[in-house]
């Protein structure tokens, strides 16, 4: 007998237990809505500031340490390649536990901050830009395609919960960060605008070539 009420108590405490869990967060639609329309404003962003520059003036660097719009742009197109890739491993993952989300929280907001972070990144790896495009032409194709790629991906998924979804990465102290995928795009367009600033910057230097004027 003793045994038997036991188990009603430890199957009511697990019922009580499931019943309490918060609701698996979904990705709304004026959050899908965001995503995209910020896909095409960074875009635009970028292509306004390049758009006028002189070949001249977009491999410009005033030193060795210092990256030029071409070095900038290659980046770009370097880190969006990586994270669609992302994207979609992670898309093709078994289902991950609901309680992970529990770890994403906060994260919406960290990676907008990241935007606007004074801290100074340092590319590593795969993502370093190595001149690999001789002309601007070349090196604005490739870092749209990547773009394109990018929107794909977001409007050939657009039934998935990206909020169910997970990527991982460990911070500068070896713990493990848990984003979802919308946290990801978030992450990535934070970082086009850390570039385009970067870029704005460059183009202001006093030390930067001028436009030839026409005659």
């Amino acid at each position: 007998m003793r045994a038997i009420i036991l188990s009603i108590l430890i199957s009511t405490q697990f019922l009580s237990s499931v019943q309490a869990q918060t609701p698996l967060k979904q990705w709304t639609s004026e959050e899908k809505a965001s995503i995209m329309r910020s896909l095409d404003s960074t875009q635009e962003t970028i292509r306004a500031l390049i758009s006028p520059l002189t070949e001249k003036q977009f491999f410009y660097r005033p030193d060795s340490n210092t990256w030029s719009v071409n070095d900038i742009i290659e980046h770009l197109g370097l880190i969006e390649e990586g994270y669609v890739r992302e994207f979609w491993w992670a898309t093709s993952q078994p289902e991950m536990p609901a309680s992970y989300q529990d770890s994403t929280k906060g994260g919406d907001e960290k990676a907008i901050a990241y935007a606007t972070d004074p801290a100074k990144g340092h590319a590593r790896g795969t993502n370093l830009p190595l001149k690999r495009y001789c002309d601007k032409e070349t090196c604005w194709r490739v870092f749209t395609t990547a773009r394109t790629l990018s929107k794909d991906f977001f409007v050939r998924n657009n039934s998935l919960n990206m909020r169910a979804y997970y990527v991982f990465r460990k911070d500068a102290s070896g713990k493990r960060d848990i984003r979802d995928l919308h946290q990801q795009a978030l992450w990535m367009l934070s970082h086009c605008i850390r570039h385009s600033e970067q870029i704005r910057q460059l183009i202001n230097d006093p030390r930067f070539p001028k436009a030839m004027k026409k005659r």
